[in-house]
């Protein structure tokens, strides 16, 4: 019936400008078709708004109902148990809306949050406020169910609640073939598995270790480190042939402080071939001040390359003595490069006042003899250390 409807309307408009020109004929196809998209997307527009207002009212209406009780609950130091929770909040889960538990959590996790900065969160109400508004389980089951898409949004919003997940849910999404959801997943499991928890790091938490998965990881250490002492991190360098990821690792040793990691390093140089890990063991060492490494440093000095010569270079400004003095100056004087002349008076100046002395005599010494270029050079130097005292 519409199928003919409409057929007569298009036979009516072909012989309406038949006699036409192309050109015009092509302009009305193209009005037409234009009109339809305008048509659509001004739909489209409306009922986006309408959700978002409908949302919105919903929050108001959820926040208005719940936002009292659950911040009395949260930052009470009384234990209230989760029946006791059910009864205040006057919550029947089993009749609720399918969009009340995606709207309660936005309130929850207001309400937590807010509770938290002040440090007036009472840990097991709130986990006792998930268990009694079923928030845990429904994203689970979100986990479970959804496409890719909503699922890495399930798999964040269940790593913001906090309280753990079982990880059967977490199976499916570990090794799936979605990068993004991958990495989500395998964050969360490291940040919330009690079993194996840096099971994930074995394996360089994932092939594509990118400057997000980084943050994500730096947050999960910082957060099990809370929990207790972090292992050796240096477990999990031995097993990889990933350069970005060693590099991170070693950079999250020093972070931590992890002290024990040291004489291993100073092995490590003879064995590491990638010049940005040896750099970054090279600054790992001065970080972390470890003055044994000294001798190491000097005698490998003349036969690195560029990158890890200069971390020497900064390293011996943290190893603050007389032996990493006397190999400063005598670096800066057997070299004629600007810039490595450079990186070693500021790493002299980090000696303190001998370090300046020392520095106002090769400044006097480049005067004499009509050094100009190293007399600015060191003028620079100082011109820094002024900016930094201000």
């Amino acid at each position: 019936m519409y199928y003919d409807y409409y057929l007569y309307y298009l036979s009516y408009l072909n012989s309406l400008y038949n006699g036409y020109p192309l050109i015009i004929r092509l302009t009305v196809v193209m009005v037409m078709a234009l009109a339809v998209v305008t048509i659509l997307g001004v739909m489209r527009l409306l009922y986006i708004g309408y959700r978002i207002s409908r949302r919105e009212r919903r929050i108001k209406k959820t926040q208005k109902h719940f936002e009292e009780k659950l911040s009395f609950v949260m930052r009470n130091s009384a234990r209230y148990d989760v029946d006791e929770i059910r009864e205040l909040l006057q919550y029947d889960v089993s009749k609720s809306h399918r969009w009340k538990a995606d709207v309660l959590t936005d309130v929850v996790l207001s309400v937590k949050n807010a509770a938290y900065r002040q440090g007036e969160l009472n840990e097991i109400n709130y986990k006792n406020c998930l268990e009694a508004l079923r928030l845990t389980a429904f994203w689970e089951k979100k986990i479970r169910t959804s496409a890719p898409d909503k699922r890495k949004e399930a798999l964040q919003i269940v790593g913001e609640i906090g309280g753990g997940v079982n990880s059967g849910v977490l199976s499916k999404s570990t090794f799936h073939k979605n990068k993004y959801l991958r990495k989500t997943a395998r964050d969360l499991y490291t940040g919330q598995d009690n079993y194996h928890p840096y099971r994930f790091m074995e394996d360089n938490f994932d092939e594509a270790f990118t400057q997000i998965d980084k943050l994500r990881l730096h947050a999960t250490l910082i957060k099990r480190s809370k929990e207790g002492k972090l292992p050796n991190l240096l477990r999990w360098i031995s097993s990889s042939k990933n350069p970005a990821y060693i590099v991170f690792i070693l950079r999250e040793i020093t972070f931590f402080k992890q002290y024990e990691a040291l004489p291993t390093l100073v092995a490590m140089l003879d064995r590491q071939e990638n010049k940005d890990v040896r750099a970054q063991i090279v600054l790992t060492l001065g970080e972390l001040e470890y003055f044994e490494s000294l001798d190491d440093l000097v005698a490998r000095y003349p036969l690195e390359s560029t990158v890890v010569r200069e971390a020497i270079i900064k390293t011996m400004g943290k190893l603050r003595g007389t032996q990493s003095l006397d190999f400063l100056i005598e670096a800066y004087l057997a070299t004629d490069d600007v810039n490595a002349k450079l990186l070693i008076a500021r790493s002299i100046r980090s000696h303190g006042p001998n370090g300046e002395q020392i520095l106002h005599g090769l400044q006097e010494e480049a005067r004499r003899t009509e050094k100009v270029r190293e007399d600015l050079l060191l003028e620079q130097v100082f011109s820094e250390r002024a900016i930094v005292s201000i």
